[in-house]
């Protein structure tokens, strides 16, 4: 009989399901879209631009362990669900009930919020339950929530996101969908092994890192031309510096797979990927500096990206290990 884990054993299990490393980038999101349709946005407005998208990613976490649960089983046992650290019916429930708090909070703070919060429920629950397998478009509806996450940060200050910002919001779209396609390439081994047709498996790695290269120049392109048509919204500067960052990151995380022997070692991959979770911080937070609260950007980018390293080295060989 399998004894029952300790309560420290189960809240470290929750923290290590919550994956630090990653849980700072959608709230980050949230506040670019509500700083750059209202740099005056009220403490509160800004709060709830953060929280929602936040829950609704931790959501996601518990539902891709709740939905993943067999496959993890096979290949990666360690995790909290597999190993009884997590019941399944916990992170299904948390999974349901961190949805149920973000859709009330979205709609008191606009009810018209639900336009955005039905499908990126839809999309994140339809992501861990079956598209992972679809090839592309398991990648591609992964990172759709990202984009509805910024549109809703828009919609805490302001009825309907400008139109000026739909770009923006196709970017973090297109850059979220190679992050996941990075994901899906360092578990290749392990999902060929349970049978999910991710796009790595399907196509092999050469086609996979064309994937990743077109996703990586398509989101960089939009980023440098979306300020040639609604410049008058940004700080030249404060936009370009820290987009410079970003694309110098996500190169060096590319140049890592594009180089690497192939077969590609899951190894290579997740140092890739750990190059891209601190970029994410960064890319979150840059538009809040643009639209002139530098300091605010500060405030939320450094101490995420000190906490994200930190966690992403704590959590290296627990939740994700490169071996």
């Amino acid at each position: 009989m399998r004894s029952v884990p300790s309560v420290r054993v189960r809240l470290l299990a929750h923290v290590e399901a919550c994956r630090p490393d990653t849980v700072f980038y959608a709230g980050a999101v949230g506040l670019s879209g509500a700083i750059l349709s209202d740099p005056a946005a009220r403490p509160h407005q800004l709060l709830f631009a953060w929280l929602v998208p936040t829950l609704a990613w931790i959501a996601s976490l518990y539902g891709g362990d709740y939905f993943d649960r067999e496959l993890d089983a096979l290949t990666k046992p360690h995790r909290p669900v597999p190993s009884g650290r997590i019941p399944p019916t916990t992170a299904r429930n948390l999974m349901v009930l961190l949805i149920g708090a973000g859709g009330v909070l979205a709609v008191l703070i606009n009810p018209l919020a639900l336009l955005l919060a039905l499908p990126a429920t839809a999309f994140g629950i339809a992501y861990a339950w079956w598209l992972k397998g679809k090839g592309l478009w398991g990648n591609v509806s992964r990172g759709l929530p990202t984009a509805l996450a910024f549109l809703f940060g828009s919609m805490a200050v302001q009825p309907l996101p400008a139109a000026a910002l739909v770009p923006l919001a196709v970017m973090f779209w297109v850059h979220d969908s190679g992050s996941n396609l990075l994901g899906a390439l360092c578990d290749r081994d392990g999902d060929r092994r349970g049978g999910y047709l991710t796009y790595p498996v399907l196509h092999g790695d050469d086609a996979t890192v064309r994937g990743l290269t077109g996703f990586h120049v398509g989101w960089l392109a939009l980023a440098v031309a979306w300020p040639a048509a609604f410049g008058d919204r940004i700080d030249p500067l404060a936009y370009y510096l820290p987009l410079a960052g970003c694309a110098a990151l996500a190169w060096v995380s590319l140049r890592g797979v594009v180089r690497a022997p192939r077969p590609i070692a899951r190894a290579v991959g997740v140092r890739a990927h750990e190059v891209l979770v601190l970029e994410r911080v960064v890319l979150g937070t840059f538009l809040i500096a643009a639209a002139g609260r530098v300091g605010l950007a500060a405030l939320v980018c450094v101490p995420s990206l000190a906490a994200t390293a930190l966690a992403r080295r704590m959590m290296r060989g627990r939740y994700e290990p490169a071996g």
